[in-house]
Order: C-alpha cells, then sequence, then structure tokens
C-alpha cells in the first residue's frame, strides 16, 4: 500500500529512512503526529505511543490497534522494545531525557531513529545520541530537518554529567515571594522549568484575588500562578495541555499541601472545566508553535476564558509587548485595558459583561 506523504518534515524522512519489520515492539516517543502513529501500525502490531501533550493524546486514542501510555516517558518496563521512533522535542535537555529512557527500554542491538529540525537543536539531539549509544550517522536531511539512526550497544553510556541530575526525573525548587515562599517540582520541558520567568513574576504581582474566589489558570506549567491564588483564599483549577507540566503541577500542589484548594487537570484551554464558571482566568499563553511565534493560542484562549467566566469575571494575562493581544481581547469582551506594564511586558485584562 502506498504511504501517504507527511506534511510534517520530520515524519516524512521517519517513512523514507526507517525500517520496521513485522511483529517488531516499536515505541514511539513524543507521538505528536498521527500519520507516523498510523505508518508504524501498518507494519506492526506491537505499538506503544507516548505522547507529550493532552491534544496528542486525544488525537491518538482514536487509532484502532495502537497502546498508549501518558507517562511522557518510557522505562525499562516498556521494553525490550526492537525500535524507537523519537521525534525531537524542543531544548536539549528535555531531549536528553528521551534519549537516556530510551536507550533503556531498547534491547541490545535495537535501533532508534530519531528527527527533527536543525533549528530546534537536530544537530545537539544527533551528538548527544552518539554520545550515549556510540554512534548515530545521520541518513538524510531534507527541508531543514535531518534523521539518524543509533544502534543500542549492549553497555548504555550515559554523560557524568546528566547522571548529576537525571533529565527525566522531577526536580524540587524553592521560589521566594514577597508573599511567601513556594515548593515547586519542575522537570525539562516544562515551560521555565529553572527558574521564575520575569513574566510570570509581573503576573504574580498582579494577581488581584479575593477569598473564595473561584480561579481558573490556563496553562499552568509547574502551577505557581494557581497555588498563588489558593495560598489567597481562592478555589483554583489549574489546567495545562502538556503531559509533564501537569505532573509536575499536581506534585507541587501536593508538596505545598494545597489539594484541598488546588485541583490539577490535563486539557486543551477549558475542555476539563466546561460548565464550571470562574470569577477569575489567569494565564501566560504561550506563543511558540515549534520555532515559530504565534498568537493564535492566546486568541483561543481568549474565547475559551470568555465562555467560562461569570458575568462581571475577569480574564487576565500576561504577554510580550510586542504581541498584538489587545484586539482579540476587545473583539470578544467589547473592552479590554492595560493593568500593569515593564519594558518587555504587559498585563491585560477585560471583564465579561451582563450579556
Amino acid at each position: 500500500m502506498k504511504q501517504r506523504r507527511s506534511s510534517n518534515p520530520s515524519t516524512g524522512l521517519f517513512f523514507d529512512a526507517a525500517n520496521i519489520a513485522p511483529g517488531e515492539r516499536v515505541l514511539l516517543l513524543h507521538a505528536d503526529d498521527p500519520g507516523l502513529a498510523r505508518w508504524a501500525l501498518a507494519r506492526s502490531d506491537q505499538v506503544i505511543a507516548f505522547p507529550p501533550s493532552y491534544r496528542a493524546q486525544a488525537q491518538l486514542e482514536a487509532l484502532a490497534g495502537l497502546a498508549l501510555d501518558t507517562g511522557v516517558y518510557p522505562s525499562a518496563a516498556h521494553g525490550p522494545a526492537d525500535v524507537v521512533l523519537l521525534a525531537l522535542p524542543k531544548g536539549r535537555e528535555h531531549t536528553q531525557a528521551y534519549l537516556w529512557t530510551a536507550a533503556e527500554a531498547l534491547r541490545p542491538g535495537g535501533r532508534l531513529y530519531l528527527a527533527g529540525p536543525n533549528a530546534t537543536g537536530a544537530k545537539s539531539a544527533i551528538k548527544d545520541a552518539a554520545a550515549v549509544f556510540g554512534s548515530a550517522p545521520v541518513l538524510m536531511f531534507k527541508s531543514s530537518h535531518r534523521i539518524a539512526l543509533a544502534s543500542r550497544p549492549e553497555t548504555i553510556r550515559v554523560p557524568d554529567e546528566w547522571a548529576n541530575i537525571a533529565p527525566w526525573a522531577e526536580q524540587t525548587r524553592e521560589i521566594a515571594r514577597p508573599e511567601g515562599t513556594y515548593t515547586v517540582v519542575t522537570m525539562p520541558g516544562v515551560f521555565s522549568w529553572d527558574h521564575l520567568d520575569a513574566g510570570t513574576a509581573l503576573l504574580l504581582d498582579h494577581l488581584d484575588v479575593k477569598p473564595d474566589m473561584r480561579v481558573l489558570d490556563i496553562g499552568c506549567g509547574y502551577g505557581i500562578l494557581g497555588m498563588a491564588a489558593a495560598q489567597a483564599g481562592a478555589q483554583a483549577a489549574l489546567i495545562d495541555d502538556d503531559l509533564l507540566a501537569v505532573r509536575c503541577a499536581r506534585a507541587s500542589v501536593e508538596a505545598n499541601k494545597l489539594a484541598d484548594r488546588c485541583t490539577v487537570y490535563a486539557g486543551d484551554m477549558t475542555s476539563a472545566v466546561r460548565g464550571q464558571k470562574f470569577d477569575l482566568v489567569i494565564s501566560n499563553p504561550p506563543f511558540h508553535k515549534g520555532i515559530e511565534t504565534t498568537t493564535a493560542p492566546a486568541q483561543r484562549l481568549v474565547r475559551a476564558a470568555f465562555d467560562v467566566l461569570r458575568a462581571g469575571g475577569r480574564l487576565r494575562l500576561v504577554a510580550n509587548r510586542f504581541l498584538a493581544y489587545m484586539d482579540p481581547l476587545r473583539e470578544t469582551f467589547g473592552d479590554a485595558q492595560v493593568v500593569a506594564e515593564t519594558g518587555q511586558f504587559v498585563i491585560l485584562e477585560a471583564v465579561r459583561g451582563e450579556q
């Protein structure tokens, strides 16, 4: 059967360069393209996919015969695998976590194919794969993407600097704020995983949360905004599409003993809280898709927030100054205002009217 070409250049490289024999045990890591999963299933009836996000999980669930694991990373218990296909994520330490866990799950002699764009670190990823597997020759490159192959040796060689803190393990950090100190659980791959970013810090300074409010934090990351709302007396719902972020936010909530005031959901925008109404929606929305800058997620967030706000409820978000969010806010809410600003960031607020 002729394989339909993919619009994803990395997936196209897997089609052209990867080999799967019938019956081989296959793991799909960072599995966010249903087309690649369909291609693998056409070659083997033993395919396990590890989606990185709720949206990817929802798409993959529709594929008959595909096994899903929402743990993001495989373990030795998922092996011995014959083949791993890794669609490279953004971030070197995040990629290292996938490489290490792929090596642990593969049988000796098993094959890792890794593919991704040069602009998000494919060359570095291939270099790191060679450090673990011994070699990782490039098989093909096309459209500024490349694919490499690494065979699992008898003994995995993990670089010393990786072993100090395993890149796939949760890490705990203390973040001191004027209102108190937060314990956050974080890991590579989560937004601003190793520090409190300046935009989130500015929004923390201007949350304006009152006791007994119902607050929704969309795109919660490791959870500090929602936890701050809970510390101020609100009942907070935290939601993120990223499954690593959800894992970290849940652990952060537990570490701060806020489970009675915070509920963490995996979901796309407000999908997990449909039917609920909130007094305040807060967010530091993402503005990158891969390497491209985009306002599309924030525009979706504006519409979704409007739908879950009660009359008189507020959406308050932080954004880089160069991003054009004011027009979508005014189109949906009728008006919006600047609450605070710095040289780099601006906090915008819109209020849902009575109608």
